[in-house]
């Protein structure tokens, strides 16, 4: 009986040793390399519009980071890396993100490793590795703490883009074959990427860096620094929306070719991993150099203590131009509040065209005004449908020509104080509510609930 208790206990010693060494071993893989795991939210079944991936990657090096976001791209969406016209760009634009913020410097270089090219190859734009197009039309709505029931900074967005209603047979890119040899565009296939799967794609990413404010962020575009809607661990939220009035760069793309500076989004990202607050926020838009490419776009940028400003940039000579708020409601579409502040006095260009900017302005201006209770997140949802992109072309539209429609793609509400995002996706039009404007009720997803937690 002794010797058999021996032995059991001996067993039993060895059994423990070996369970903490494969904890430790586990412990130690999570400690050197990050830990990312991926969901397809959303998958175009049953004739539903919008494919949407939630990834998430904790830990690692800002490199170990890029390199896995430059993998699940690949995987998921089949990005490219679009051609520089000579690799003197490529170096002077990844010379200017080195200086500019080392962290994405260090990403971009992680996506080259994906992508199995080497640390001094210019040829393509690893900053931006590109799964589909699309710009923001887009509304938005801040409430400050002390609007609120509960205390906590909300932030409500509809994302609004060009409407595939065909829902064309979209077909695959991979990741360089999108090009010849000598890295002309293969038009046909740059068609397929921009133009037949826009606005059908999109992601949300939580990224825990080892150094650096952890991040949530919903986007398009490019899974690296897609960034539409983002939020940060310490309570900074950031929105990019369409701005009719503010300048495009002539000629200019959102990566690759000639570029040698960062697109808006990618400017927004370094913000959320850096920045704290709204003011920090500004010092470094200040100092950042944005290319604007196809249409201007305009910045919400708030926290959670209140502070909200709209960054905008004047549109002849590219000044960069803050209004600033203090504890009070903002809303904005997509026309430049700086030039124009008082919304009584812009009626609507087209009264009969539900997504015009100016109508939708005044409808969330009269929200504000008009509400006598404390608000809450449900506020935040009535608001955002009330503007939400949801009407067909006007028959004077189609005899002008016009043959692209907007529709909602997503509305996300967020709350700045909780550090999470609750987001419902489009699915699909449901029949017309409003024969005038032409409106459908549209079906969205069941809402999916993101919360920051390190």
């Amino acid at each position: 009986m002794k010797r058999t208790g021996f032995v059991l206990v001996a067993a039993l010693i060895l059994v423990v040793i070996l369970l903490i060494a494969g904890f430790a071993q586990t412990y130690n893989i999570y400690e050197t390399g990050p830990k990312t795991t991926t969901e397809v939210l959303l998958d175009q079944e049953n004739g539903t519009y919008m494919k949407v991936i939630h990834v998430v990657v904790r830990g690692g090096t800002e490199e170990e980071i890029g390199y896995e976001l430059g993998k699940v791209g690949i995987e998921e969406f089949n990005s490219i890396l679009l051609p520089f016209d000579d690799p003197v760009y490529g170096e002077e634009k990844e010379q200017y993100i080195k200086g500019y913020d080392e962290d994405l410097y260090g990403r971009v270089q992680g996506v080259k490793q994906a992508y199995q090219l080497g640390e001094d190859d210019y040829g393509y734009d690893a900053s931006f590795p590109l799964y589909v197009g699309g710009i923001p039309l887009c509304s938005a709505i801040y409430f400050p703490p002390v609007s609120t029931e509960d205390g906590h900074a909300i932030a409500g967005r509809n994302m609004d883009w060009y409407y595939n209603s065909d829902h064309d047979e979209f077909t695959d890119v991979t990741d360089l074959s999108l090009f010849t040899n000598d890295t002309d565009i293969n038009d046909e296939k740059f068609d397929e990427l921009l133009a037949d799967r826009i606005g059908t794609l999109a992601h949300v990413a939580e990224i825990y860096p080892d150094e650096g404010y952890a991040t949530l962020v919903i986007g398009t575009m490019d899974l690296l620094t897609g960034v539409v809607d983002g939020l940060n661990e310490k309570g900074l939220y950031v929105a990019s929306l369409q701005d009719g009035d503010t300048y495009t760069d002539a000629f200019s793309d959102l990566a690759g070719f000639t570029t040698t500076r960062l697109n808006y989004m990618q400017v927004l990202g370094s913000i959320l991993e850096h920045c704290a607050n709204v003011e920090e926020a500004k010092q470094m838009l200040t100092e950042s150099q944005v290319i604007m490419p196809f249409m201007g776009v305009h910045f919400l940028i708030c926290d959670d203590s209140g502070a909200a400003t709209i960054a905008e940039y004047d549109n002849e000579s590219h000044e960069l131009i803050f209004t600033d708020y203090q504890d009070t409601a903002v809303p904005l579409t997509n026309y430049a509040v700086y030039l124009k502040p008082d919304i009584s006095q812009y009626p609507p260009e087209n009264p009969n065209n539900a997504h015009d900017d100016y109508l939708r302005s005044a409808k969330l201006h009269d929200y504000i005004s008009d509400h006598e209770e404390a608000f809450t997140t449900d506020d935040a949802w009535d608001a955002m449908e009330m503007v939400e992109a949801n009407a067909d072309l006007s028959p004077e539209e189609i005899l002008a020509g016009e043959n692209e429609t907007d529709r909602l793609l997503w509305t996300v509400v967020t709350d700045l104080t909780g550090r999470s995002m609750t987001v419902k996706f489009f699915l699909k039009d449901g029949p017309i509510n409003n024969e005038t404007y032409r409106t459908h009720d549209l079906v969205l997803s069941e809402p999916f609930t993101f919360k920051l937690e390190r």
